[in-house]
C-alpha cells in the first residue's frame, strides 16, 4: 500500500475544498456542494483520507434530541494539510507539463 492516496479528480476536488480553510471543520453536505462530488464517491474519499491520517472526523452531539440527524465533521490534520498542499502542487506541475507537451 502506498503512503498516500491516489490523486484522482474527486480526491483533488475534496482536498482543494478542505484547503480553503484547513483548520475548519466541514460536514459532508458542505463538501458535496463545494466539490460537486456525489455521496457515493465523496464518503469513500473521506474515509480513505482519514485512513492515511490526512483527515480526522467527529460526530456532533445534536443540540435538540430528535431533531435533524447528527452530522459527521471532517477536518484536515496539520500533517494532512501539508501533504495535501504538496500533492496538489505536484499534480499541478505534472498536468502543466502534460498541457505544454500536448500544445494546450
Amino acid at each position: 500500500m502506498s503512503d498516500k492516496p491516489r490523486m484522482t479528480k474527486p480526491t483533488i476536488k475534496v482536498l482543494e475544498a478542505l484547503l480553503v480553510d484547513p483548520a475548519r471543520e466541514y460536514y459532508g453536505l458542505e463538501l458535496r456542494t463545494a466539490t460537486g462530488v456525489g455521496n457515493g464517491t465523496l464518503y469513500p474519499r473521506l474515509a480513505e483520507l482519514e485512513s492515511y491520517g490526512w483527515l480526522e472526523s467527529r460526530w456532533e452531539i445534536p443540540e435538540v434530541p430528535g431533531g435533524r440527524p447528527p452530522r459527521r465533521y471532517y477536518r484536515l490534520t496539520d500533517e494532512g494539510a501539508a501533504r495535501a498542499r504538496a500533492e496538489l502542487a505536484r499534480v499541478s506541475r505534472r498536468t502543466g507539463r502534460l498541457r505544454a507537451l500536448s500544445g494546450g
